[in-house]
């Protein structure tokens, strides 16, 4: 199946289940769950007895158990759909893990027996796994199983199980061997039905009124042998790709989508004049971070579920997703509430009930929305707390199992592969730390060879078409050459002065000297700056500082522009300026033009710019590179695509810096132990990675995207990636600073290098605060 039939099929399916649900929420429950009553069992039976007659109870198990036989990404689509509409949400863990681990582990008896009752709802079942005394450490517990003939019995106590006031049936860890030698061992799985003698259920009062958890006490509950799951003493293995699972799916993709509208819709009328507070700036900013937040959380969890497509059992990204989702359901929360304000303050008690009030409290029934906002607190407690996340997260780190030890060449097809490859091993080669402070304290920033041999490796005609002689090459393919650049900390202007020049000349068609200069960049070497009159700060495509006047059969130019990236070592220019009677227009010249006068610095982190001021500079009618009826979609094309590649740049200078603050923590020594022994250090880590991860996820998106997204999709995914890679990357730079200490703020250690160049990237191509502003317009010209 080609991509794009699948995306149709994919499509057609969404659009089923769509119109099912649309008219499939019988009333009485449309209207409970828009005036935000709790759930009932009730309801719960009802709906998902309306799924099960469409053969849609189970959505992740297979056709052969009465499930629906769908892929990941057909459950995943699944999800989204039941999230934005007015069905009820409540958990139904017979459902979502416990019915797969009985397909997984269990007998063919077990399955005929147990799944069919989880699908109609005849049974509901609840996990028992948390202690009183045990928290987050599953393997802690102590609750015994002895066996006595054909029977287990059964002896403790488990707290904290989900709705288990509705629970017939509880999946339960036991530990059937006391005297194993690790706790992971001798821990057993078993089905207990809860009606069974000496089995007591004591409902746990939620602070918002309703019930919500349990305790379980066994008092020598006798068990059937055939309700073991598994193997006896083989518990710790099921229970763990329980969890694996339950992360992956926990990272409430669906529900963050859905509760961003909901936030959007919330905010219409309550403004001045009965506008959206979306239309003030604090509210809105706040909105946008959030909504780029669930963009980073959604690239990066499809390719986790591809994975487990392929076979593949991802827990550090289940760990980290489960650890971004609920912190991001949970955020969303908070800024309903802030935008609603005092209307939250009712209480309704027969909202508990499941019965929304003829006369509400607050319009709109938003009184009733603490009752589900205190619910998710919890959220970052059940399937490991977010702590036990983030210290899952910080071993593989530490221990050298994440993509910061590891090569990147996963995900790259056979040609980026290879490039990836050589430019790496050119890298080791010739660009080591050391040879770079020679290349920027004593060749002013610029190495001609190796400008060479980049050049004759084919990276400066990556993306020029084969028609014109280069490689063909896409966005995507750029994306890891970049990387690997920013990782060494590539001085050489391959960005400034060979990838934006290259999209200015691909696009300008009817320029005569186009096929001369697409060759010269490709074959030669040459360096070509692009003269933008405001710089490189805000990205804009104005050309304020250069105007252009006509003089006879040519053209005189006059003014100056600041921070010409590159500009220090192009030996020609493309320039933008504005033209007297409007609009703006694209020249191209020698540096070295008669009135051209250059004034070549280096930035804080080495990089060479320069300033140039044109002083009556003459070109011939031939120079102009494009008019006033294409220059404008040009250069913006031009520089969108650059804030794409520096996104990646910046991608690959945080992750050697995370390498490199990872590597020091494990040796610097502090007060007799390690800096990567202390769990506040480990945590403050994680988070570098985390965001990491996200500003990569969005930067591949918008580079993958590239060709088939909207205009406003594309504008809002590069503003996104932009805005994250920026933030993550200077948080990161200001903090691996204080985490190597003294020693960090050394010109001879790399880390400092690396938080200079992260600190200019989010300068460049426009900062967060100019990012987050354009992704907030093109949002708004979505709507």
């Amino acid at each position: 199946m080609s991509h794009s039939s699948s995306f149709a099929d994919l499509e057609a399916f969404r659009a089923e289940v769509r119109a099912f649900l649309q008219q499939a929420v019988p009333d009485d429950i449309r209207a409970a769950v828009r005036a935000r009553t709790l759930v009932t069992r009730a309801q719960a039976s009802r709906w998902q007895r309306i799924l099960h007659a469409r053969g849609w109870a189970a959505p992740g198990w297979p056709a052969e158990h009465g499930g629906t036989g769908w892929s990941l990404t057909q459950q995943a689509v699944f999800r989204e759909e039941i999230a934005a509409c007015d069905a009820p949400r409540y958990e139904n863990l017979g459902i979502d893990t416990i019915g797969p681990t009985i397909i997984r582990h269990g007998t063919p008896a077990q399955c005929a027996r147990f799944l069919p009752r989880m699908l109609s709802f005849e049974d509901y079942w609840a996990q028992g796994y948390s202690e009183p005394d045990a928290g987050s450490d599953l393997a802690s517990l102590r609750t015994v199983a002895r066996r006595d003939g054909e029977h287990f019995v059964v002896s403790g106590t488990k707290i904290w199980q989900s709705y288990g006031h509705w629970a017939d049936w509880a999946l339960v860890l036991v530990r059937s061997d006391p005297s194993a030698a690790r706790k992971q061992d001798g821990i057993s799985v078993l089905l207990i039905d809860l009606k069974s003698p000496g089995v007591t259920i004591r409902p746990i009062r939620f602070m918002n009124g309703a019930t919500f958890h349990v305790q379980m006490f066994f008092d020598e509950v006798r068990v059937p042998a055939e309700n073991l799951v598994g193997a006896r003493d083989g518990g710790w293995s099921v229970a763990k790709g329980l969890l694996v699972i339950e992360r992956l799916f926990v990272a409430r993709v669906a529900e963050c989508k859905a509760e961003l509208a909901h936030t959007a819709q919330l905010a219409a009328g309550r403004g001045a004049g009965g506008a959206s507070l979306l239309n003030e700036d604090v509210h809105a900013r706040r909105h946008a971070e959030l909504d780029i937040r669930s963009r980073a959380l959604e690239a990066a969890w499809w390719p986790a579920l591809h994975a487990v497509q392929r076979g593949r059992e991802p827990a550090l990204e289940a760990s980290l997703l489960k650890l971004q989702g609920n912190e991001l359901l949970q955020d969303l929360h908070q800024l309903q509430l802030d935008l609603v304000g005092l209307d939250q303050l009712p209480f309704d008690p027969q909202a508990i009930a499941g019965i929304p009030a003829d006369a509400p409290l607050s319009a709109g029934h938003v009184n009733n929305l603490p009752l589900h906002v205190w619910r998710y607190r919890g959220i970052t407690l059940g399937g490991g707390t977010s702590e036990v996340q983030r210290g899952i997260v910080a071993k593989a780190v530490f221990g050298g199992q994440t993509e910061l030890d590891t090569p990147l060449a996963a995900g790259l097809d056979e040609q980026q592969a290879m490039l990836d490859t050589t430019l790496r091993r050119l890298l080791a080669d010739r660009y080591d730390f050391d040879t770079r402070r020679t290349i920027v304290n004593d060749k002013l920033s610029f190495d001609d060879g190796f400008w060479r041999a980049l050049a004759e490796l084919g990276l400066t005609g990556l993306l020029v078409s084969e028609r014109d002689g280069g490689f063909g090459g896409t966005l995507a393919d750029l994306m890891p050459a970049m990387e690997a650049l920013g990782e060494s900390l590539v001085v050489e202007p391959v960005l400034w002065n060979a990838v934006l020049p290259t999209q200015l000349l691909l696009d300008a068609t009817g320029f005569a000297g186009r096929d001369r200069a697409l060759q010269a960049l490709m074959s030669e070497g040459a360096r070509v700056a692009f003269v933008h009159g405001t710089g490189f700060s805000e990205g804009a495509v104005g050309a304020a500082g250069v105007t252009a006047h006509r003089d006879a059969d040519g053209w005189r130019l006059e003014g100056q522009a600041r921070l010409v990236m590159g500009g220090d070592s192009a030996g020609r220019l493309i320039v933008g300026a504005r033209l007297g009677d409007g609009g703006m227009a694209l020249f191209e010249c020698a540096s070295e033009t008669a009135g051209i006068e250059r004034h070549a610095y280096r930035l804080h982190d080495g990089r060479g710019a320069a300033d140039l001021r044109f002083d009556g500079v003459r070109l011939s009618a031939e120079a102009r590179l494009a008019g006033p009826e294409r220059a404008g979609a040009i250069v913006e094309e031009a520089l969108a695509l650059a804030t794409v590649a520096l996104c990646a740049e910046s991608v690959g200078a945080m992750r050697r810096a995370l390498a490199l603050t990872v590597e020091y923590m494990r040796t610097r020594k502090q007060f007799g132990r390690t800096l990567s022994d202390y769990q506040a250090l480990q945590h403050r880590v994680v988070e570098h990675y985390r965001r990491w991860v996200n500003a990569r996820a969005l930067v591949r998106e918008a580079a993958a995207g590239w060709l088939c997204a909207s205009p406003v999709e594309r504008s809002q995914r590069i503003s996104a990636a932009k805005w994250l890679t920026g933030r993550a990357g200077r948080e990161l730079a200001l903090d691996a600073l204080q985490l190597h200490g003294a020693v960090g703020l050394q010109d001879e250690t790399a880390i400092s290098h690396y938080a200079k160049r992260l600190a200019a990237n989010d300068v460049l191509l426009g900062d967060t605060t100019h990012q987050l502003a354009r992704f907030i317009a093109a949002g708004r010209q979505a709507s």
